[in-house]
């Protein structure tokens, strides 16, 4: 999507664009200076002729009122909300004070791996901002917790941001609309009904903490019924993982009764009671219908769920849609009703990946191959110059490499590193597949390297990794 403003941009003689800091469902956030006092703020934008539905517009004026009433260490700082009118459109923006540091998303995607005593000092932290923010009259909640949406200072100071799907519990609980707001993988059962208290607060955070732990969004997880089975995946101690079940709780009244209980209990102050497992969810018995069996409910949920979340436009983490998760997670019967429902298979998602790219990356074959043969395109690249080919090829996805060939992949393509797929790969037979190919190992990137050049400094890169941990 084309950027609303561009580097050096001067908005309403008060502020200078600098850079872009993220984009969203909600609006995009801009770096920006504050040209009398040149101090550094957040600027989020949103532009009237790009809104695609008038609900945004409610929920940026929501967020706007609702940080202009907050006043937390950690939460940034509100500066104010304005309006700019041009012939061409109207643009509404909310300043901020700058939260520096990497988003949790951030760290982990440049390799941060983080121990059980850093991610409950993190979890401590939410959870004061929690009971700060569920304490107020009446209640808020901010029903899009997320690693996209947590800022971790040099210092080991976190932030909350992005209070762009923020409620009051009291219009959630007496005037519940058909709006659902949340990031797949991180949204409590309770909101795909459009409702939220603040302990689907508490789910999303603890979403977010297994997320540090295993480095794999807690939707790609094997789950046992409704509830996510983390523990084989992550090494943390028993009391921890005990914690964490807790605030995981498909039911609400399974969960901390509230941020402060959680707080306490982790911090050792208070005492955790565990339930029986001999229950499904109530709240999603509510979903699908009262009366019926709990297997009855569970096989109805995992029936209609991709029905669910396809009618409600959901998005995951990464901008994308049912198409882009299903493809990713390899669920071929789910692609293909996708599709025969209109779904866009060239859609792309925040990153510019194709439902292709995703398939290609996880070593979905079988999906890859359907993806094609519906008309995907083999040649299309994502924000960082990367076509299928380049993905399953980084991810040394053999067969996914050998198939992407044999249907046309341009074995020659270069990403914006001026990479080959071939300059991607660590994998010795894919190696030899791709020589085999054609592909050339004389090629050089950017920084001048060859493939066999690059694949040593990655193996050297390797090595430093092991001697420091």
């Amino acid at each position: 999507m084309e950027l609303l403003h561009q580097k050096e941009d001067i908005i309403a003689h008060q502020y200078r664009i600098l850079d872009t800091l993220g984009q969203g469902g909600s609006g995009t956030t801009y770096l920006a200076e504050e040209l009398e006092s040149t101090k550094q703020v957040a600027l989020k934008a949103l532009s009237l002729h790009r809104m695609t539905d008038w609900k945004m517009m409610e929920l940026f004026e929501r967020e706007a009122k609702i940080l202009s009433e907050l006043n937390h260490p950690g939460i940034p700082q509100y500066l104010g909300y304005f309006q700019v009118e041009t012939p061409e459109d109207r643009y509404f923006y909310i300043a901020q004070q700058l939260a520096e540091g990497k988003t949790l998303a951030g760290l982990v995607e440049s390799g941060w791996r983080t121990s059980e005593d850093e991610v409950r000092r993190i979890a401590i932290q939410i959870l004061e901002i929690l009971v700060y923010l569920h304490s107020l009259k009446p209640p808020v909640v901010h029903r899009d917790i997320k690693p996209h949406n947590i800022i971790r200072g040099d210092n080991g100071q976190v932030f909350l941001v992005d209070f762009g799907a923020v409620q009051h519990t009291y219009y959630t609980t007496f005037m519940r609309g058909s709006t659902v707001v949340g990031t797949y993988g991180y949204m409590a059962p309770e909101q795909f009904r459009s409702q939220a208290v603040p302990a689907t607060d508490l789910y999303a955070l603890g979403a977010t903490l297994l997320f540090l732990l295993t480095h794999r969004s807690p939707a790609d997880l094997e789950s046992d019924g409704l509830k996510i089975n983390f523990r084989p995946h992550v090494q943390i101690s028993e009391e921890f993982a005990d914690w964490l079940e807790k605030m995981l709780e498909p039911d609400t009244e399974d969960r901390f009764s509230s941020a402060q209980n959680a707080l306490e209990v982790l911090q050792g102050k208070g005492k955790l009671t565990v339930k029986s497992n001999d229950s499904i969810s109530l709240q999603w018995k509510k979903i699908i219908g009262v009366g019926i069996t709990a297997v009855t409910a569970v096989t109805l949920l995992n029936l209609y769920k991709w029905d669910i979340l396809s009618s409600i436009r959901f998005t995951d983490i990464a901008g994308g849609n049912i198409l882009h998760i299903a493809a990713k997670q390899g669920n071929k019967e789910i692609v293909k009703q996708q599709l025969e429902q209109g779904a866009d298979i060239h859609s792309t998602n925040n990153d510019g990946n194709t439902p292709l790219h995703l398939a290609a990356q996880k070593d979905n074959r079988d999906t890859v191959e359907l993806l094609i043969a519906k008309g995907a395109d083999i040649h299309s690249t994502n924000n960082d110059g990367n076509t299928p080919l380049h993905l399953a090829a980084q991810k040394d996805n053999r067969d996914t490499v050998e198939l992407l060939i044999a249907k046309g992949a341009d074995i020659h393509s270069t990403n914006n590193d001026g990479n080959t797929p071939l300059h991607l790969v660590d994998r010795l037979d894919i190696v030899e597949l791709l020589v085999a190919r054609g592909a050339d190992v004389n090629a050089k990137n950017h920084n001048g390297n060859t493939p066999e050049q690059e694949r040593g400094e990655r193996a050297i890169e390797r090595a430093r990794n092991k001697t420091v941990k």
